[in-house]
This record gives C-alpha cells, sequence and structure tokens, in this order.
C-alpha cells in the first residue's frame, strides 16, 4: 500500500510539475504588443510640440499619413499639412505663455493585429505640467490619444492614420494664462 499511494504521488508531482513548467504566465504580452507599445513610447516624445522643434521631421517622413484624422480635444481635421499647422500654432502658444509645458506619459496600452506590432491600434495617456513665464508651477494636468497604426510595405515603417487627443492643460478651466 505504501509503495502505491508513493508512486500515485509522484506521477502526481511530474504532472504538476511539467504542467507548472509549460504554462505561459496570464500576464504574457503577446510580441507584437510590447514592439507596439514600446514604438509608442519612443513617438511620444517626438510628436508632442513641447516648446522645441524635435516634433517636426515626424511629419516630413511619412510617419504622419498625408490623409491623417485628427482631433484634437474639440478640433476635427484631417490630413497631414492642417495637423502640423496646428501643431506649429499650439507650439507657438506654449512658447509664448510658459516657460515650460511638460507631458510625462503614464500609461501605454497597445492592440497589435499581427505578431510584429506593425498593426494595431494604441492609447497612451499622460501627466502635465507647466510653468508660467512668471515661475508658477501648475500640476495636475492631463493627456490622453488614440493612434491608429498600419505598416507601410514601401517605407517598412509604422505609420499614424488616425491621432485623437485630449489635452487638459493643469488648472482646469482656469488656465494660468488666462
Amino acid at each position: 500500500m505504501h509503495f502505491k499511494l508513493t508512486t500515485a504521488f509522484g506521477a502526481v508531482a511530474v504532472a504538476l510539475t511539467t504542467t507548472l513548467v509549460n504554462v505561459t504566465p496570464a500576464v504574457a504580452k503577446p510580441a507584437g504588443t510590447v514592439a507596439l507599445e514600446n514604438w509608442m513610447l519612443d513617438i511620444i516624445p517626438q510628436i508632442f510640440p513641447n516648446t522645441t522643434t524635435n516634433w517636426q521631421h515626424l511629419f516630413d517622413n511619412d510617419v504622419i499619413v498625408p490623409d491623417v484624422k485628427l482631433t484634437f480635444n474639440a478640433r476635427t481635421i484631417t490630413g497631414r499639412d492642417s495637423m502640423r499647422a496646428l501643431w506649429e500654432q499650439l507650439n507657438q502658444m506654449v512658447v509664448a505663455r510658459t516657460r515650460s509645458y511638460v507631458l510625462e506619459p503614464t500609461g501605454v496600452v497597445a492592440f497589435s493585429l499581427d505578431d510584429e506590432g506593425h498593426n494595431g491600434w494604441v492609447i497612451a495617456t499622460g501627466a502635465t505640467t507647466l510653468t508660467t513665464k512668471q515661475g508658477r508651477c501648475y500640476t495636475g494636468g492631463g493627456a490622453s490619444a488614440f493612434v491608429s497604426v498600419v505598416w507601410n510595405e514601401t517605407l517598412q515603417t509604422r505609420t499614424i492614420t488616425e491621432w485623437k487627443e485630449v489635452n487638459t492643460p493643469p488648472n482646469y478651466p482656469n488656465y494660468p494664462w488666462s
């Protein structure tokens, strides 16, 4: 009897160990999702018009498609040239009214349609802080973007076909520059 119990226990232990070793963790993300999330984290500081000119090259290298659809707060715009004009307007406002306007990414969630993360959707969130020309610092602003991404076979790169953003500067609705 002792031998049968030990053998049965050993068989259960082997089966359990084999199962545990071969199980994929429940929190594992597909490689395409991770790739798309990382891409977005790289794009955020390149596209946000944060009183620099670092965002302009994305409009020149076709990462943003010519017929991009943009929603920025209550504005809806179609076309890369129109989006660039809005970004230039926002950049001028930020430079004229603040010493700094910082967007810090707080989260990115991607939904990849393929294993490489070439196509899909990304949702990003961020916190915004600004310092006025007079030196007052305001925190607690928020930003979010939904981005549709499509792989361009010719360019061999991800492209942005749709950008929906809601950006609420700190101290809304009593903006420090009002």
